[in-house]
């Protein structure tokens, strides 16, 4: 008798409770078509072509490339069409009759489709090899005069940003795929001091876009780059097998730029010369007999190539400038290494100003010991042009190095201004107070960084505003190497990591070393062009064999 009750409670509970909810609306959603699009790919699983259908025609048009891939030219053949595998973009609650898996889209082929209304409708289905009606300049280049145009797609103008003279020349350009353009800047020299129209003419031989080159200097925008405006100019991952360049003994590679080159050194007696803004290696430099043994090379402001030899305490250092690609270093100091802690000097040198006015010369020097115990450096004040005497400095408050991975660089060529290091194993950035010569401000490693090498720095000004590159290069196989680019108009924010430091506003992508095939040694170099519009960041790693160059703009768009 319990039981009986206990069962009764319990079913009377039950109902109540159902009782009490609201039952669900089992209303069908709204379509404006029922089927949406049909997606087709070829037999073997490439491709991705997709049909819209619409509210006023009753065919689903699938159009494929005349060229697949696109970038190729290899032409579609009809037969491909003949089956493809095919999937419909539906509303909810609609279905296809008969039921699609493959299809010859080179006939009609014809599918009902019932809504959520019960409701049908007959679609004829068909697959269509089309032309290209892409029609756009995406690039355009004139190598040889170091200028880059910016194209404005909205109002269909490249402008060239340039002051001067511009001499008639050859231009490089990339189109959208199998297009055609009239004329032919490659191969005519055109005359760019005035308006030069090009016609792009799209595969399907009917659309075009014509597009206007003009020389202007456009408004630059109030501070500092462009957000946004970063652009990968050029760049290798294979420079260790590239042959144009000569290794030899003592690799340590380090970078300057000469007018419209890059200049790359091993270190030794070996220059390279290249493209700045194409990465064409063009050919060598004659050292006329100096080598470097170890040493490293950079630019100053004033169009100057600066060089230095590494030698060990009590040998002889020298600087030399080189003013010309087609000239050979010059000596401008020869100097015995006998001051300071160091034992040794020379893996990297920076310059900040001119030489042949003020400037500042930074030569890095080391000694080993463990833990790591050197925070010195030499330095060499530049006045009116004339070198004053070498002079040892010793840093307080930062982080000590014990081998030759360490870059140091003023920001101006006033020794009181603010001074950035970087070194390993350290593998931060810090600010250095160029009056006290103490540390006053540090964004640290990574979370992966531990064994990154971060040891190149350089600065440079961009319209007005302040900005510092730090490179890590590759000292093991599984280091994160990459460069990174950080604003430091002012140093509230420079703290935190390079992870999350909110002084940092680029990042290169991270490589890595698929084998130690170099040396640890890297470099790290800032470039503005003349006509202030333009800053380069170029950074070459050894063991990772990369050497890349990027490209910012202040253009106000």
């Amino acid at each position: 008798m319990r039981t009986k009750i206990y069962l009764l409670f319990i079913l009377g509970l039950l109902v109540t409770v159902s009782s009490c909810q609201k039952p669900d609306e089992l209303l069908p959603s709204v379509s404006r078509n029922g089927i949406n699009s049909i997606t087709a790919t070829f037999e073997d699983g490439t491709g991705s072509f997709i049909g819209y259908s619409s509210e006023t025609s009753d065919e689903i048009i699938i159009p494929v490339p005349y060229y697949f891939p696109e970038s190729s030219d290899n032409i579609t053949p009809a037969a491909s069409l003949k089956k493809m595998r095919v999937v419909a973009n539906l509303d909810d609650n609609v279905t296809i009759t008969p039921a699609i898996l493959y299809m010859d889209l080179s006939q009609n082929n014809l599918i009902t489709v019932t809504d959520q209304l019960k409701k049908q409708k007959t679609y004829k289905i068909k697959g269509e090899i089309r032309k290209s009606n892409a029609c756009s300049i995406e690039e355009f280049r004139i190598p040889s005069l170091g200028l880059t145009g910016i194209v404005n797609e909205d109002t269909r103008t490249i402008a060239l940003i340039a002051v001067g003279t511009i001499q008639p020349a050859n231009a490089s350009y990339r189109l959208s795929y199998h297009a055609t353009i009239s004329p032919d800047p490659a191969v005519t020299q055109l005359n760019y001091n005035s308006d030069v129209t090009l016609t792009v003419t799209a595969n399907d031989g009917v659309t075009k876009k014509v597009y206007t080159v003009k020389k202007q200097i456009p408004n630059k925008t109030p501070f500092g780059m462009r957000a946004g405006s970063q652009n990968l100019l050029w760049g290798t991952t294979t420079l260790n097998t590239n042959p144009a360049v000569t290794k030899g003994a003592n690799v340590n590679y380090t970078l300057a730029v000469l007018g419209d080159n890059l200049l790359l050194s091993t270190g030794n007696t070996n220059i390279n010369y290249i493209n700045k803004s194409t990465g064409t290696f063009i050919d060598k430099i004659n050292m006329n007999g100096v080598d470097l043994t170890g040493g490293a090379i950079t630019s100053d402001k004033g169009g100057n190539v600066i060089m230095c030899n590494s030698v060990a305490k009590n040998g002889v250092l020298k600087l030399y400038k080189l003013t010309s690609v087609t000239s050979s270093p010059q000596e401008i100091l020869s100097w015995t290494y006998n001051i300071g802690l160091g034992a040794r000097i020379g893996s990297k040198i920076s310059v900040s100003g001119d030489i042949k006015g003020d400037a500042i010369i930074i030569i890095n020097d080391w000694f080993w010991t463990s833990p790591a115990a050197c925070r010195e450096f030499i330095r060499i004040k530049v006045t009116g042009g004339v070198l004053g005497a070498p002079e040892a400095v010793t840093l307080t408050g930062v982080l000590a190095w014990n081998g030759g991975n360490v870059d140091l660089v003023y920001s101006s060529s006033d020794i009181t201004s603010d001074l950035f290091v970087t070194s390993y194993s350290g593998n931060s950035l810090e600010v250095v107070n160029g009056a006290t010569n103490a540390q006053k401000g540090i964004v640290t490693k990574g979370a992966n960084d531990a064994n990154s090498n971060f040891s190149c720095v350089d600065f440079a000004k961009f319209n007005k505003a302040s900005y510092v590159v730090v490179y890590g290069g590759a000292h093991f196989t599984y280091s994160a190497t990459r460069a990174m680019l950080l604003d430091v108009s002012t140093l509230a924010s420079f703290s935190g990591t390079f992870d999350n430091t909110s002084s940092k506003i680029f990042t290169s992508p991270t490589f890595y070393a698929s084998s130690l095939s170099g040396t640890a040694y890297s470099d790290v170099l800032l470039n503005v062009s003349d006509d202030g519009f333009m800053m380069n960041l170029y950074f070459v790693g050894s063991n990772n064999g990369v050497l890349q160059a990027y490209q910012f703009d202040c253009i106000d768009k």
